[in-house]
């Protein structure tokens, strides 16, 4: 049963659908190997997205019901440095400058020292202090600091009047480390889940924290969704492509033209015309792509290049029993959403609190999915039962 011609006013509740491992299931295109590979990919996808959205329910059950000073003894300094990981991008390195040797006189050397003056005065006459000389500016007596005990092996004592200095680094890095625990061991799962709570109560308020990540989640999966799409895409061209080599000649214009020079290379010096056969291919796939419409220029030279007799952009789908067009405008819809979430990404934390226009809700997102997958089925459909006719070339003209 084909139901890419649903009629508009058809009862979708009515439509008995085969299950799924049934050999029976309505138009099977397992075997168009790219749209096997796009359910795949999306699959994995929603994967994720029930697994992350599982793990955010249970982290928000779980802050909410552990009071935080259950957390208070939960530290990560034990860390070793076997078990940390940064770039280079992470380091910060800072400069310390400081004071390494210099002349100070009885008052100077008492003040850093916490005595009194005349105790500093007593030990100098006595020699016990170290070397004592007279400032040439002041005939003021000096004495070297530090004392001899903290001096390092290799000092140098500075002239009277001067001082050493010494420059110090200090080098910070922000780094992850993983924690590893045995959850079958009772004892090492409630240390793990302490520890995992301490950090994701760390990051905020728990409903914002969820919020937020619940933003990113989906930001991440649509566009991923829409990557893939876009795979479909080049994929399936390839495929026809490779079916109907012909194609490229129309799709290209019968003026273009190869060098000698680029013949030699692209079949690999002349020893390959399959070499040839796929270079071509990539760069007709290429040239689509570089017109600035990715998506709809791959879509419309489908339609043009292998005359589809069902167009790709009739196609719907079914969010909570109402039907949905996925039409020409609704990709370019999704394409300017997607835009805008890549553009603005660095803006994420404004669009949760509800700057319009960046918001992406989950039903926003399965909307959006449910709308590619539409298209990538009627493009499927109309491959895989050869609902296409190319034409064909009569030569240069």
């Amino acid at each position: 049963m084909d139901m890419s011609g649903l009629p508009e006013g058809a009862n979708i509740n009515n439509i008995e659908i085969a299950d799924d491992d049934s050999s029976a299931a309505p138009n099977d295109l397992e075997g168009f190997p790219p749209y096997a590979a796009y359910v795949a990919r999306s699959e994995e996808i929603e994967e994720l997205i029930s697994l992350t959205s599982i793990s955010y329910a249970l982290s928000q059950q779980l802050l909410l019901s552990t009071p935080p000073e259950q957390f208070a003894d939960i530290t990560f300094d034990n860390l070793t440095p076997e078990r940390r990981s940064f770039s280079m991008a992470d380091v910060t390195i800072g400069e310390i400058l400081g004071i390494s040797a210099e002349w100070l006189t009885y008052g100077e050397y008492a003040q850093k020292t916490g005595q009194k003056l005349q105790d500093v005065a007593n030990q100098a006459k006595a020699d016990l202090l170290g070397p004592v000389r007279i400032r040439p500016s002041d005939s003021a007596p000096v004495i070297l600091w530090p004392p001899e005990s903290e001096r390092e092996a290799d000092f140098k004592a500075p002239e009277i009047g001067f001082c050493s200095i010494k420059l110090n680094f200090t080098i910070k890095a922000n780094a992850t480390a993983a924690l590893t625990f045995d959850p079958s061991d009772p004892v090492q799962a409630e240390e793990a889940q302490k520890h995992f709570l301490k950090s994701a109560s760390s990051l905020g308020n728990v409903d914002e924290v969820v919020k937020r990540a619940k933003f990113l989640l989906f930001r991440a999966a649509f566009l991923l969704q829409w990557t893939s799409f876009e795979v479909f895409l080049r994929e399936t061209i390839e495929e026809l492509l490779a079916r109907h080599p012909q194609a490229i000649i129309e799709s290209a214009g019968k003026k273009e033209s190869l060098s000698y020079e680029q013949l030699f290379s692209m079949t690999h010096k002349l020893s390959s015309i399959e070499s040839l056969r796929q270079e071509l291919i990539d760069m007709e796939i290429e040239r689509l792509r570089s017109n600035g419409r990715s998506i709809h220029g791959m879509i419309n030279f489908l339609k043009s290049a292998f005359r589809f007799k069902r167009d790709p952009y009739k196609a719907w789908y079914v969010y909570k029993d109402k039907r949905h067009e996925a039409t020409y405008s609704t990709l370019i819809d999704i394409k300017e959403r997607r835009n805008t979430l890549v553009h603005e990404a660095s803006d994420a934390r404004s669009a949760i609190s509800g700057k319009e226009g960046q918001g992406l809700s989950e039903e926003e997102y399965v909307k959006y999915v449910l709308a590619l997958r539409s298209v990538a089925y009627s493009i499927s459909s109309s491959v895989h039962f050869k609902e296409y006719e190319v034409q064909v070339s009569n030569g240069p003209a």
